[in-house]
This record gives structure tokens, sequence and C-alpha cells, in this order.
């Protein structure tokens, strides 16, 4: 079952994670999640036979609060009481599926993210101290479905990973994609993107 689960998110653009409402998530669900949140597939978190559960608002919220917990990186996946069985909750899943899709395929120009960047690193400067100082040059997007950007900066070995969920969060935020992973790679930078600079 998890060799199948694994060519489907190969083939896959969004996983649901169907979870019985009655039983919770396995191990082995864990494992196969966190493949596809690495793939940068889009994910959606389907509480099913939530019929059989009780209908306070406090009841999805504990469950909700159970999956974050459970898939701190993952914050961006929503999470949908449904019911197979009453037909319920289908429509707004599709509706949720059609909104991660578009995220999934969206491109942003090269002028507008780096508009962005500059904005972002004015908000939070990288460190001060000559150990830890570097520079963010540029920012390009390299690819979507999955999403994938690349910035250039000077030193990125010293780029800590607080800053690089900082940049990750900022781009979900700011530029429509809060709902599906976003891959964020640096490389050194050029000699030719520091010279725009000047």
């Amino acid at each position: 079952s998890v060799v199948r689960a694994l060519g489907a998110i190969r083939r896959a653009d969004i996983c649901f994670v169907v979870v019985d409402s009655t039983e919770g998530l396995t191990e082995q669900d864990k494992k196969v999640i966190g493949l596809a949140h690495d793939r940068g597939r889009g994910i959606v978190f389907a509480l099913n036979k939530w019929d059989t559960q009780n209908q306070e608002k406090k009841t999805f919220k504990r469950a909700e609060e159970n999956i974050k917990i459970m898939f701190g990186h993952m914050n961006y996946a929503p999470i949908l009481p449904i019911s197979a069985k009453e037909d319920t909750g289908i429509k707004q899943l599709l509706n949720t599926v059609m909104e991660l899709y578009n995220q999934l395929n969206r491109k942003i120009d090269t002028a507008s993210l780096n508009t962005a960047l500059k904005d972002w690193v004015a908000a939070y400067p990288p460190p001060a101290s000559r150990s830890a100082n570097f520079k963010m040059r540029y920012i390009t997007q390299t690819s979507v479905n999955p999403v994938e950007f690349l910035i250039f900066a000077t030193r990125p070995e010293v780029v800590s990973q607080s800053y690089l969920s900082f940049l990750k969060n900022r781009i979900r935020n700011d530029l429509g994609f809060d709902k599906i992973p976003v891959q964020l790679e640096l490389k050194a930078s050029r000699k030719r993107w520091e010279d725009r600079g000047r």
C-alpha cells in the first residue's frame, strides 16, 4: 500500500489525506504525508465520517489543532470535515482543490519578486555581525507545480533556517501561495547579480 501511495504521489498534483475521524492517523500515514510535502504536492486533510462526531465548533477546532501539532511544518494545508455517507463537505472540498491547483500553477514575474524581496529584507534585516552577515541579491521563480524559488545570496551557508522560514512565509502570505508547500533554494550570488545593484 505504501508503494502504491508513493506512485500516486509522483503522478498527483494534489493529495487527499482522508482521515477516519473515529481512528486518526497512523505512523505510516505520517511518513507518506511527509513525502507528499517534500515533493511539493498540494495537500488537503479530509476528516471523513464527520457525521459521527459532535457537531460543536470546538470539536472540529480540537481535531484541527491535533493535525497542526502533528504536522507543524504543514500549517498551510487545508483541513476540512466531510462525510462520504451523508455527502456533506464535498462541494467545499472540490472548491478548495481548485484553489490549490491555481496556486500550484501560479507564476510570479521576476520584477515583482525582487520588489517584494527588497521589502522583506528591509522589514527583517539579516544579522549585523560579521560572522553571520549575508545579503539577498536576487530572487526568481524556477518552477510551478511544484512551486520553487531560487535566491542568489552572498554567503548562503550562513543563512539560518529561521530566516529561510521567514522568507517562505512571506512568499506564501504576500504572493498568494498560502495553501501549498513552497520550496526555496539558495545559491551563492554571481558577479552579474551583484553588478545589478550598483
